[in-house]
């Protein structure tokens, strides 16, 4: 029921003008992940990822297989 409340805040001013910044298309990969046999396949064309952010949420039974945590 907080999960809305938490993607608004992490969505809106102050907190996203201060703290969200989008990589641009030309940036480089990180190179311990493209030299990485176990992060690269994963990342291979990825723009950016929000690392180490877990939501813990509790989606309605019809759901819960397509919401299940992934690593």
């Amino acid at each position: 029921r907080y999960f809305k409340l938490i993607i608004i805040a992490l969505s809106s001013p102050p907190f996203y003008t201060q703290y969200v910044h989008l990589p641009a298309a030309s940036d480089p990969v990180p190179s311990f992940i493209s030299n990485s046999h176990a992060f690269f396949p994963y990342f291979k064309g990825a723009l950016g990822a929000i690392d180490g952010t877990h939501i813990d949420n509790s989606p309605p039974a019809i759901d819960h297989e397509s919401c299940h945590n992934q690593k």
